[in-house]
């Protein structure tokens, strides 16, 4: 990966760190200070980012940077004041790795409906709790939003 591509996918997470939220095209544009789309095309090709479909106007969406999910989901993770949506239960756990830091998250198991705390404190998950992946990882990237 180029200097200018590491530099994008940086400005990406941190602007989502910051704020709990992908960040818009044209804020990445303007803290880069040049064009970011054909970047933000190269990334989604090598699987870095996932875009929304382009939009009537032209718009670049960004819909994951992997833990994170730029759209509401059963997942939400809390730290520190913001709150974050992850892609799967998997990427509550990501997400918890990638700050550093305690976080909250509560889900429900998809097969009965059951709490599953998934909150990390100390870097320890609280509670015990099985993840079942339902495609397997070669195959994630098949339809990434559905995996």
């Amino acid at each position: 990966m180029d200097t200018s591509l590491a530099e994008l996918r940086l400005q990406i997470y941190r602007r989502w760190i910051a704020t709990g939220r992908a960040p818009a095209v044209d804020e990445l544009a303007a803290a880069m200070q040049q064009d970011v789309v054909p970047g933000l095309d190269e990334l989604a090709e090598a699987h870095t980012i996932v875009l929304e479909p382009v939009t009537k106007r032209g718009t670049r969406i960004i819909r994951m940077a992997h833990p994170f999910s730029g759209v509401p989901t059963a997942y939400r993770v809390r730290s520190s004041g913001i709150s974050y949506w992850a892609n799967c239960a998997w990427d509550c756990l990501g997400i918890a790795a990638l700050l550093g830091r305690d976080t909250e998250a509560v889900a429900r198991c998809a097969d009965c409906g059951d709490r599953i705390d998934l909150s990390v404190h100390g870097g320890q998950v609280r509670d015990s709790a099985v993840i079942h992946l339902v495609v397997p990882a070669r195959r994630a990237w098949d339809d990434i939003v559905f995996t």
